[in-house]
């Protein structure tokens, strides 16, 4: 078989396997079994990195994603039953990462599963949510990004007292909002400085990617893919992609949500990351400007005023 039938396993995931067979590549250029299905590689070896470059099987990326999903969930569960914050952000970090990876729809379409278990996990204590946004991450930023976002949301769901379904369905758009940037170029996703005015133009790109995505790759409640599409729009008609002023409560909502978000938590090479009370008065400003819905950002900025 040739080297596309094989696909590279990240180092940072080879201890998450078990039920998935890993394979090497010989000197001749071949592939033999290293790792049975049903075995997983010994922790000491695994920490001290004694293994070869390893690879799933292509015709086993889906049994290998479905696999992943499952254990990635099991540990942000596991984290929030330890009330382990930082283990939280970190395993739901993971998931966010591999969500916004191309053409991995497998996950994209676990993510009710990990909806139902910070919804259930936090439920009896929504306090630690507020707590979970203010952990400073490793990630790349458009992952954390995404986490706090999500965090921000379930806050926002807690504090409002939304029922179940509402909750869930909200966090799936917070998880989602952004998958569009998965299609474009990292460099221009993650930059922190002010992007160039082609640069920008191909970001604002991102929001109809995102919107056909779900829609080709998931069966989701299609208000989700217009969360993704719909999220930089502005009531005043003066957002993108279509400059439209007619959009959705949930897009409203998260587009406060992902503005407030890099504002408060993100440090960029032309300003530094701002208390929330700052944050909060540059949207003020931007709601009566005509912007953002009035209704819309006191009922956000009730969840955060103790």
């Amino acid at each position: 078989m040739e080297k596309t039938d094989y696909l590279p396993v990240k180092p940072s995931q080879i201890h998450l396997f078990e039920k998935t067979p890993f394979y090497y590549q010989t000197k001749e250029g071949g592939f033999l079994l290293y790792k049975e299905a049903g075995q997983r590689l010994d922790r000491e070896r695994v920490k001290e990195k004694k293994y070869p470059d390893l690879y799933i099987a292509a015709k086993d990326k889906d049994a290998a994603l479905t696999e992943l999903a499952l254990v990635l969930n099991m540990e942000l569960a596991a984290g929030i039953a330890s009330k382990g914050l930082a283990e939280v952000k970190t395993a739901l970090g993971r998931i966010v990462e591999e969500a916004l990876t191309p053409r991995q729809a497998k996950i994209l379409n676990t993510l009710p599963d990990t909806v139902q278990i910070l919804a259930e996990g936090y439920s009896k204590d929504p306090k630690s949510v507020e707590y979970l946004t203010r952990i400073a991450g490793h990630s790349p930023l458009i992952i954390e990004h995404t986490v706090n976002v999500t965090a921000l949301i379930l806050q926002y769901c807690f504090f409002h007292r939304l029922d179940e379904a509402r909750i869930k369905q909200l966090m799936l758009c917070g998880l989602l909002h952004d998958v569009g940037t998965s299609q474009i170029d990292k460099a221009i996703v993650e930059a922190r400085k002010k992007l160039t005015d082609e640069e920008f133009k191909i970001y604002t790109g991102h929001s109809v990617l995102g919107h056909d995505l779900i829609l080709a790759e998931t069966d989701f409640d299609v208000s989700v893919a217009t969360v993704a599409l719909e999220h930089h729009e502005r009531i005043d008609g003066s957002g993108y992609p279509h400059g439209t002023a007619k959009i959705t409560a949930d897009s409203r909502l998260i587009g406060i949500i992902d503005c407030y978000e890099p504002l408060t938590y993100r440090d960029k090479n032309f300003r530094k990351a701002k208390k929330p009370y700052d944050s909060l008065s540059l949207i003020k400003e931007e709601v009566k400007a005509g912007r953002f819905d009035k209704e819309t950002f006191k009922t956000f900025t009730s969840c955060l005023i103790k």
